[in-house]
């Protein structure tokens, strides 16, 4: 007990000897200790056994001198790297210094033949625990020079030569102390490894804190009984706060249960156990509140390797936290599209299935009453009944030439393909000039039109067709859905710093519901009494305004008529229009007169 204690003092006096440049790493301070440790001993027990080889009688002459100062190597290479830190140096440079010794020694005592050419190995051995490369393969190469120096110095075979006890003793001595603590060594690192691979729960947390994503130790209750740091950049909290039930008080209230599974269901052996929940992060230092993240939870049982049994059986689960947010609105944004697709696709079907009837309705008024008028022998029919035939015949084709031409406008509007030429003009002459062109038909539907125009209107940099076409539509739709008696009133002037042009009427009304909706090509909204039309015309209204940067506002109650107010900006506010790959049909005026 006693020489342990002993070893031990000496090794820590030893450790304190190591470098400061090794003091930081504790391996290589452990191997710079070591190496320290083993060269005093090959060199101090030569010379601890000098006395009693000079009280047996036998001086020191020739090769013993020789073999003591020698021995000096080693205690010079372990104070040396005391003092350097250079752990590959003193390794070499023992190295070479022990297989010139013991290339000397097989060379006496029989050259190849010697078993003293065992010796050569020891070096590599220790550059090898030493962990140098450099020094392993210095020291294979010493040894290799020395086989070759004996080789040629001693052939095989070659008679062994009687040499004086002290260079036997210092030989024998420091070759055996060095193998002894080569091995001891040896065994050291043996069982620094064998506790390597054994359960530590301090091995685990610093593997937990090394980690990017935040790990959690779970007692079999579901408490944190450990958080990792990274819990500061996931979550803006220090570790502490989620111990016990920290954690579970930050998952967002409709996930909790689906931790809480995962928990329960890694605890009772499951494999790994996947949940995405949402964790609410607390606010940064520059403000802004908290907000929820989603978070990839992966659970499992802890494995025998990675702690004791009473541990593991106290804090059964080990989770692991990941921040999925980025990918979740990747997949929101998929979603999204698919579903706008989806929506893209049901409005073509509904655009067809539309358009299919409005187009096949004035079709068919055209070719049955053309075959009426073409064959005599189907019927005869006098003038005044040609004429009818004929005055529907145009008016079935005016009617399709209107939607054709509406399909074509809103179809360059939504594709950019409608270009407008803007200047300066005065939008209370192209309102006077639309109620002049529908006033024939408001007469006949016994329908009111007047236009409230303000005096200080200001002018507007716009595209004057498609004002035209703006207002024109407006008044059409209110005609249409304003019953005999009705009144449709056209006001004129400032509003939000532009312009303001505002169709009034006393028509059937539009329930709330369909309000959003208005605009939509071929939507009509069906709670009115009247439901003729294709919906088209204010969809293109809807297109123009947002060409020039206005807005379009629909305020209207069933029974109590329907309000349109365009908005235009000022001039200089007005954005510029894109030049389109096409310009706007010039026939747009013939329209509107054919309509009135």
């Amino acid at each position: 007990m006693l020489q342990i204690a002993g070893i031990k003092a000496l090794a820590e006096h030893v450790a304190q000897r190591v470098h400061p440049l090794a003091a930081d790493d504790a391996t290589l301070a452990l191997r710079h200790r070591d190496t320290i440790l083993t060269h005093l001993a090959v060199g101090a027990v030569p010379f601890a056994g000098l006395p009693a080889l000079l009280a047996l009688g036998h001086p020191l002459t020739g090769l013993g001198v020789a073999a003591f100062a020698w021995a000096t190597a080693p205690i010079v290479t372990a104070l040396g790297l005391s003092r350097s830190g250079a752990l590959d140096r003193a390794l070499i440079g023992f190295a070479i210094a022990f297989c010139a010794m013991a290339a000397g020694a097989a060379a006496l005592t029989g050259g190849l033949g010697s078993p003293a050419l065992a010796l050569l190995l020891l070096p590599t051995i220790e550059a090898a625990l030493g962990g140098s490369r450099l020094a392993l393969r210095s020291a294979a190469a010493a040894a290799a020079a020395g086989l070759v120096g004996v080789a040629l110095l001693a052939p095989a075979g070659a008679p062994a030569i009687a040499f004086e006890p002290a260079f036997a003793i210092v030989c024998g001595a420091a070759s055996a102390v060095y193998a002894l603590a080569l091995a001891a060594r040896a065994a050291a690192l043996d069982a620094a490894l064998e506790r390597a691979g054994q359960p530590s729960d301090d091995r685990f947390e610093l593997f937990a804190g090394s980690v990017g994503d935040l790990v959690t130790r779970h007692a079999a209750n579901g408490a944190v009984v450990f958080a990792s740091p990274a819990a500061r950049d996931l979550l803006g909290l220090s570790p502490r706060e989620l111990l016990d039930d920290g954690l579970f008080q930050r998952v967002h209230i409709a996930d909790r249960p689906a931790l809480l599974q995962a928990l329960a269901a890694a605890a009772d052996g499951e494999g790994t156990v996947t949940a995405e929940i949402r964790l609410k992060r607390e606010a940064s230092a520059g403000g802004g509140a908290p907000a929820f993240l989603w978070v990839e939870a992966q659970a499992r049982r802890v494995r025998a390797h990675e702690a004791d049994s009473a541990s593991a059986a106290r804090h059964p689960v080990i989770a692991m936290f990941r921040d999925v947010g980025a990918r979740k609105a990747y997949e929101e944004e998929l979603v999204a599209a698919r579903q706008e697709a989806e929506r893209a696709s049901l409005a073509k079907t509904r655009f067809l299935a539309h358009m299919s009837h409005e187009l096949r309705t004035p079709l068919n008024a055209i070719i049955g009453f053309s075959e009426a008028l073409s064959d005599d022998a189907l019927m005869r029919p006098t003038p005044e009944r040609r004429a009818e035939y004929a005055a529907l015949i145009r008016g079935s084709g005016e009617h399709l030439l209107e939607i054709v031409s509406s399909i074509l406008d809103a179809a360059r509007i939504e594709s950019g393909a409608f270009a407008v030429t803007r200047r300066t003009c005065a939008l209370a002459p192209i309102v006077d000039t639309c109620v002049n062109l529908v006033a024939l038909k408001a007469q006949a539907d016994g329908v009111t039109v007047s236009v409230e125009a303000a005096a200080d209107t200001p002018d507007v940099d716009a595209d004057p067709r498609a004002m035209t076409q703006i207002a024109l539509n407006l008044l059409a739709n209110a005609v249409k859905f304003t019953p005999r008696g009705g009144r449709v009133t056209v006001s004129l002037g400032r509003s939000r710093g532009g312009v303001a042009l505002s169709v009034r009427d006393t028509g059937c009304g539009i329930a709330p519901e369909h309000i959003a909706r208005l605009g939509e090509a071929f939507f009509r909204a069906g709670d009115g009494a009247v439901r003729e039309g294709t919906g088209l015309g204010l969809s293109v209204v809807r297109g123009l305004v947002a060409l020039h940067g206005g807005e379009l506002d629909v305020q209207s109650a069933l029974g109590q008529g329907t309000t349109v107010t365009v908005f235009l900006p000022p001039a200089e506010a007005a954005p510029p229009i894109p030049i389109g790959r096409a310009s706007a049909d010039d026939a747009t005026n013939e329209r509107a007169k054919r309509r009135a």
